[in-house]
């Protein structure tokens, strides 16, 4: 009976080694793997290559094309000149090794690479897999998998701009110009990109006559929310005219008006409407808005009539 004990405590004890070599992770493998990410990051090619076979290939978005080392490293450095920095980043990074049941060595990494455009200063955020294959220490094939069509409409929206007239990259700058006055809450420079018969219209109700008055309504909001922060997205410009969606988030932690703080966070969607000048000055502002969703996110309740 001891003899069948002992044999049975022996299987499995095997069987549970032989399960730490099917998964990990944490091994040798994966500590090279992790060597491979910092290398590129670094953009030390050399040290990133001599973790790879001579014979290596590597496959990108594809199964049939594999690029041997010297492509690899060129396809790297290629893609560093539409950017002012990129590499992946350190959190949520994950990895495991695998053994197949043929007996193949396998590491996975999950990650976020995030690039930064040099032509605009534009971030791109991109989820990637990546898993490579090893033998005797080193990787014999590796593959990347990700969504590049964030990049590649990125790049097509830069050549665009290339290639507009004049006058449409003076709008675009003017309204890129008033974005940065709102998040930096730099108002009081306002009256520099508008002309001074500059009117505001707000869900169709004329607020502004003039830049002082403009640059004195956002100075409510930023007083409100200090936080203030809008990003836009499909910027259309035609006819002298400027058509955007945006979002402006923030939290309330000022006086809002004469309604004190109420500590509040609050995303807000609308559309803006914008008229120019020859020069490419601002002359009218329609903005549309939620007002009533705004004070619902803090907290306000509406009443029926009494």
């Amino acid at each position: 009976m001891k003899k069948v004990t002992l044999l049975a405590m022996t299987i499995l004890l095997f069987i549970a080694c032989n399960q730490k070599q099917r998964y990990s992770q944490n091994s040798p493998e994966i500590d090279t793997f992790k060597s491979v990410i910092k290398s590129y990051n670094d953009q030390d090619w050399e040290g990133m290559t001599d973790h790879y076979a001579d014979t290596a290939k590597t496959f990108n978005n594809s199964s049939d094309k594999g690029l041997a080392l010297d492509e690899m490293v060129a396809y790297h450095k290629q893609s560093l000149d539409n950017l002012s920095s990129r590499g992946f980043l350190d959190k949520d990074q994950e990895y495991e090794m695998v053994v197949t049941d043929k007996g193949d060595t396998w590491v996975n990494f999950w990650g976020d690479w995030e690039g930064t455009l040099a032509a605009n200063g534009k971030t791109i955020k991109i989820p990637i897999h990546l898993t490579a294959q090893f033998k005797a220490g080193k990787i014999v094939r590796s593959s990347g998998n990700w969504d590049n069509a964030p990049m590649v409409l990125a790049l097509q929206e830069i050549e665009t701009k290339k290639n507009e007239p004049e006058s449409t990259q003076r709008i675009r700058a003017t309204y890129d110009a008033f974005i940065e006055l709102l998040n930096n809450q730099g108002m009081d420079d306002f009256h520099t990109i508008a002309t001074k018969n500059f009117v505001r219209y707000g869900n169709g109700i004329k607020e502004a006559n003039n830049p002082a008055e403009q640059t004195a309504i956002i100075k409510v909001f930023h007083k409100a929310f200090p936080d203030f922060h809008i990003t836009y997205n499909n910027l259309e410009i035609r006819d002298g005219k400027s058509y955007s969606n945006w979002m402006v988030t923030g939290t309330n932690t000022g006086a809002f008006g004469d309604n004190p703080p109420t500590g509040k966070k609050t995303t807000t969607h609308g559309i803006s409407i914008c008229h120019y000048d020859s020069e490419g000055k601002m002359t009218e502002e329609h903005v549309y808005y939620d007002m009533h969703g705004v004070y619902e996110q803090l907290g306000y309740i509406l009443s029926p009539p009494k």
